[in-house]
C-alpha cells in the first residue's frame, strides 16, 4: 500500500513539474509587473518608483524558462505598441536601475525570437 501511494505521489509530481514548464507566461502578469513603470519609462520621474522595482524582480522570477522570456518579451513588444511615448533609453536602463539582472529586453528592436 505504502508502495502504491509513494508511487502515485511520484507521478503527480512529475505531472505537476511538465505542466508548470509547458506553460507560458501569460501578458496579464507582465503587464502587472511593468505598470508602476510607466512613469519611469515615459521619461515622467527620473528613478523608478520602489514598486516598479518590486515588479521587475517578480518578472525575473515568472520568466524562468527560454518559452517563459520569449513569451514575456512579446508581451513587452505589445505594450510598447500601445505606450509610443516610451523612451528606449529609459527601458534599456530599467533594470540596473532596479538592481536586478533580467533577460528579457525591454527595447522595440528585440528580435523575440532569438531570446535564448
Amino acid at each position: 500500500m505504502m508502495k502504491g501511494l509513494v508511487t502515485c505521489l511520484l507521478v503527480l509530481l512529475v505531472a505537476h513539474q511538465l505542466g508548470h514548464q509547458a506553460r507560458a507566461i501569460d501578458c496579464t502578469a507582465v503587464t502587472e509587473s511593468l505598470v508602476q513603470c510607466v512613469t519611469y519609462l515615459t521619461g515622467a520621474t527620473d528613478q523608478p518608483a520602489a514598486a516598479c522595482c518590486v515588479g521587475m524582480k517578480h518578472l525575473t522570477q515568472i520568466a524562468a524558462t527560454v518559452a517563459d522570456k520569449r513569451a514575456a518579451c512579446d508581451c513587452i513588444r505589445k505594450e510598447e505598441e500601445r505606450f509610443h511615448n516610451i523612451k528606449e533609453e529609459a527601458a534599456i536602463k530599467l533594470p540596473g536601475a532596479c538592481g536586478v539582472t533580467i533577460s528579457v529586453p525591454i527595447s522595440p528592436n528585440t528580435d523575440c525570437s532569438k531570446i535564448n
